[in-house]
């Protein structure tokens, strides 16, 4: 695509919005290119907000789906059916966690191939600050655009 070209050449790997729309590409073409280049703008606030508590995105989102679990506990291969990114090193990540107190793992008692991770009440109040700090960021749109922009997303 041209913006990922572009940004190869001038050495800068965020994709430039102005790139897209004065680009020749199709509509269509045009719409997924900005849907990508802004998804990717808004992972990178999303990380500057959440970076004073030392938690990546993954992090997070990890302690979120085990903070939202009924029990409290997911095993290795729930908590990676429940990422975004099924290529994210979820292993690295937990041990990052573990080190950080933020969750521990425990072996199941009747499969010992079974590890169960658990989210702690540091791990759960870290999940529950950084999403006030997430919830804080807004599109900046009237809440008339962002109905029609989300009834937009949902066709997609």
């Amino acid at each position: 695509m041209l913006f990922i070209k572009t940004a190869f050449r001038t050495g800068t790997f965020m994709p430039n919005k102005d790139l897209i729309i004065n680009s020749d590409m199709e509509t269509d073409q045009k719409a997924v290119a900005l849907i990508a280049c802004i998804a990717q703008d808004y992972k990178v606030k999303m990380e500057r907000l959440i970076s004073p508590m030392d938690l990546s995105l993954l992090q997070l989102q990890i302690l979120h789906a085990l903070d939202y679990s009924p029990k409290g506990c997911l095993t290795v291969n729930q908590i990676k059916a429940a990422m975004v990114d099924d290529n994210s090193n979820v292993s690295r990540t937990l041990n990052k966690l573990v080190d950080m107190g933020m969750i521990v793992k425990e072996r199941s008692s009747q499969d010992q191939r079974t590890v169960f991770i658990r989210i702690t009440d540091l791990g759960r109040n870290a999940h529950k600050e950084a999403d006030k700090l997430l919830l804080s960021h807004t599109t900046g749109l009237t809440e008339a655009d962002v109905k029609k922009l989300y009834a937009l997303l949902l066709k997609l």
